[in-house]
């Protein structure tokens, strides 16, 4: 997980380095083209207002013809692709022109920026849409107009430049903006003035008002941000920029794709490295958990054959001593009282003798099955003591309650199908002991009254069950039969 999270924030940092690189590089064509582009419009500007300061001077009058035209398109020559500056009077009638044989637009006075000026005592620079120049050329054209008032402010006509559209392709041509790339202008309108290079899915003068994108180019003014593109239908990088305080928007658009093509081959390559190393990590670590659990195994068979014995499965001497002592303590605690019950299987000696030892062991597992089976408390313990000796620990047991108990096991062994079909039924004699554990004893008081007990009931004629608790020895016979 830690190699995982280390190599994730790496490719994480690398690919939002990765994005600032591509939006710092784009942002700066964008601040080019809007440098550019300011200083070609200044000087557009400027050649108007010169034009309309010479027109108001009223100098103009009293020369020639010729000097006045010469005189007042003197500084046209410093605009760069400009197709032409014109005046126009109050009606839209062409009154100069910068050039010969210059024709004013048809219904000049039915222009937009026109009626504009005509309608507003703004003297601010209007900045048309493109046009075409002629119906019958695809020369696209953008109007620069000012307004041109006399001396009262009655509007006295406009003062026009003309500035082809094929300026700007010149000046984005040699701009590296990746594969599937472009760089936009549109007005503040939304209507598109150019896009380099062009594609057949926009065109100039197309209105895009409406797309998202936009909206939010005129909204910020200035920025960058990576969305869906809803022409293109791809997600790309949009660089834009307001130029100054024109109504004109520059937009750098670079496909996603190309961004963090080479991130991504990166990426890849780090991750398969870093998958496969987990991947040896984690079988390393299958194979350590393998071992460990093989050895937790190793180690629990171990505790298990020192702690049972191998012939019934029951606890050995060994973990009686360990239980008994924990069981004595407990009690010493607590006040309750311990119960210790001693079986024995009667005749054994003389039944493995006749029949063998592999049907004297068979006795033994039959006969501590049912003494398993009838101690069911989880506390209580039951044990081999050694040869066919058992011993049962009882926590909080009274002394009716242990020899209820030793009377059911002795039943059940009693009535216990043979262990072989020539032999008659084996039976068990039970010695027990109940006592409150008291300060200074040890667990032998309990085992040396239980295994009294168990000598008892051997002596009384067997099967059977004597129990010693605290007031003394008290026999249980067992019924006729």
């Amino acid at each position: 997980m830690v190699i995982l999270s280390i190599v994730s924030y790496l490719l994480v940092r690398e690919y939002r380095n990765t994005e600032e690189d591509a939006k710092r590089s784009a942002m700066n064509i964008v601040q080019l083209i809007n440098r550019d582009i300011r200083n070609t419009f200044s000087i557009y500007d400027s050649v108007l207002i010169n034009v309309i300061d010479l027109l108001q001077t009223q100098i103009l009058e009293t020369l020639p013809a010729q000097t006045r035209q010469s005189l007042l398109f003197d500084r046209t020559n410093e605009t760069p692709s400009s197709a032409g500056f014109f005046v126009l009077d109050a009606h839209g009638k062409l009154v100069a022109r910068s050039q010969p044989g210059f024709s004013a637009p048809a219904n000049a006075s039915q222009q937009p920026w026109f009626n504009t000026h005509r309608n507003s005592t703004s003297d601010e620079l209007l900045i048309s849409p493109p046009q075409l120049a002629h119906t019958d050329t695809p020369e696209w054209i953008v109007f620069l107009s000012r307004r041109l008032s006399t001396a009262d402010g009655t509007f006295a006509g406009v003062v026009v430049g003309q500035l082809k559209v094929s300026y700007f392709q010149n000046l984005f041509r040699g701009l590296d903006i990746g594969p599937n790339g472009n760089i936009s202008l549109l007005n503040t309108d939304g209507i598109l003035m150019l896009q380099y290079p062009a594609t057949s899915k926009v065109h100039i003068g197309q209105d895009l008002s409406q797309a998202p994108n936009f909206r939010r180019f005129l909204n910020e003014r200035y920025g960058s941000f990576i969305a869906m593109s809803g022409i293109y239908h791809h997600e790309r990088l949009f660089n834009f920029a307001q130029v100054h305080d024109l109504p004109i928007i520059v937009v750098v658009a670079v496909a996603a794709s190309s961004i963090f093509s080479n991130w991504q081959h990166t990426a890849l390559l780090i991750g398969s490295v870093t998958l496969l190393l987990c991947l040896g990590l984690f079988w390393l670590t299958w194979l350590l958990i393998r071992e460990l659990n093989l050895r937790l195994n190793a180690e629990r068979d171990l505790a298990a054959l020192a702690s049972t014995d191998p012939l019934t499965g029951l606890a050995n001497r060994r973990t009686l001593d360990r239980a008994l002592d924990l069981e004595w303590r407990r009690a010493q605690r607590s006040g309750n009282p311990v119960s210790l019950i001693m079986i024995d299987i009667d005749h054994f000696k003389a039944f493995n003798d006749a029949y063998g030892h592999q049907a004297g062991d068979e006795a033994i597992r039959q006969v501590s099955s049912v003494i398993k089976a009838h101690v069911r408390r989880p506390a209580d313990l039951t044990a081999r003591y050694g040869g066919e000796e058992f011993v049962v620990v009882l926590t909080e047991t009274e002394a009716a309650g242990t020899r209820l108990l030793c009377e059911k096991i002795r039943l059940a062994v009693e009535q216990m199908p043979p262990v072989l079909p020539e032999h008659k039924r084996l039976t068990i004699s039970l010695g027990s002991c109940t006592r409150y554990a008291r300060s200074g004893e040890t667990q032998d008081v309990l085992l040396s009254a239980a295994d009294k007990a168990l000598y008892q009931a051997k002596k009384a004629g067997r099967n059977r069950v004597v129990n010693i608790n605290e007031t003394g020895l008290n026999a249980v016979k067992p019924p006729l039969v």
